[in-house]
């Protein structure tokens, strides 16, 4: 009986094993930085769309997360979420997150030394400028010539890298276009990022840029932690909207059930959410009325200053439904699109022909 009892276990064990596979949302890389001095890791998420051999060949949109190695899992998640079936609340990108070798270093503007119990805090700060040439100058470049990327790129970062996301925002303006600042630590050495928007908000062309500001509830922390929410209120109740003429596209939110640490999630979700307002499509409309996706996407490109295009794999599940509700003539004003915006696409051509 045992003879038999372990047979079986093995055999299980052994379908178990046949019938495992592994999911994967992304790929690791070493990148050597020259201007760092060191050699750097990212990681890179694709669409399911990106390798799709029936679609034609898109080009995408690119996040860039900060604080990678604890950042990317959110972000792709929010992201895969976003953009399944019908009703997407974004355009399909490409994640890639940007992980830490000296985090303090890289995130802060300037060397500003703290004593806390006879210890220096924070004694290698003031290197942003250097990582910010290695995004721009190194990764960035790597990633636009090795993936298919439409231009358009986000910024996202939590914390010192809020930090350095508004820093970036204020003095390399045209670096990213959608600017995504999670409870940022604007407070560093005495204001100087907070100071420095200030002086430059009113006189400064922000044309065909995003900014999303997200502040946690700290009130039951330390003095410190609520210094941090103090300057971020402070700033976005009298900077942020304090002049309309720099064509800055604005928006904050107060997480009042979120601290600094649960933000991450909850501020992304809303941030993406924001920032592509309008994106999503009333489906059920557009079966009789296909001119509705182009006027969707029309008014969001003029808001964001770039033009964006449906995603073919949205057309192709608008297009079949279409065609599940009666809307023939529907249907094949979508595919004739999905021709139009992606020529090489045997998807496209295949639903044009069965019409």
């Amino acid at each position: 009986m045992k003879k038999i009892t372990l047979l079986l276990t093995l055999i299980l064990v052994s379908i178990t094993t046949k019938a495992q596979e592994d999911i994967i949302i992304g790929e690791k890389f070493t990148i050597h930085s020259d201007i760092m001095n060191e050699d750097r890791t990212y990681l890179v998420y694709l669409p399911d769309s990106y390798k799709e051999p029936d679609y034609g060949k898109a080009y995408y949109p690119v996040i860039y997360v900060l604080d990678g190695e604890t950042n990317f899992l959110t972000t792709v998640t929010i992201q895969k979420t976003f953009t399944r079936g019908m009703y997407n609340t974004m355009p399909e990108c490409i994640v890639v997150g940007v992980v830490n070798t000296n985090r303090t270093r890289d995130m802060t503007p300037s060397k500003a030394v703290w004593l806390y119990n006879d210890k220096e805090l924070f004694a290698d700060s003031g290197g942003s400028e250097y990582f910010t040439d290695f995004l721009t100058k190194e990764l960035r470049p790597l990633i636009e010539t090795t993936y298919r990327t439409n231009g358009y790129n986000m910024l996202v970062g939590h914390s010192f890298g809020g930090l350095f996301a508004m820093n970036t925002l204020v003095h390399h303006t045209n670096t990213f276009n959608a600017y995504i600042v999670l409870d940022p630590s604007l407070w560093w050495d005495n204001r100087k990022v907070y100071n420095e928007a200030k002086e430059i908000w009113s006189n400064t062309n922000f044309e065909q840029r995003s900014l999303y500001i997200a502040m946690a509830n700290n009130k039951y922390k330390t003095d410190e932690e609520q210094k941090h929410s103090k300057t971020i209120k402070e700033f976005c109740d009298g900077i942020l909207y304090s002049a309309p003429e720099n064509k800055l596209n604005v928006n904050w939110k107060f997480f009042e059930s979120e601290d600094h640490g649960t933000i991450l999630m909850p501020a992304i979700f809303d941030a993406f959410r924001t920032i592509f307002e309008g994106i999503t499509l009333p489906v059920k409309e557009i079966p009789s009325n296909p001119q509705i996706i182009w006027k969707k996407y029309d008014k969001l490109s003029q808001r964001l200053g770039y033009t964006f295009i449906p995603d073919e794999v949205l057309l192709d599940n608008i297009g079949n439904y279409a065609i599940t509700v009666g809307e023939k003539n529907g249907a094949k004003e979508i595919f004739k699109y999905e021709k139009k915006y992606y020529p090489d696409s045997k998807k496209a051509s295949d639903n044009l022909s069965s019409l």
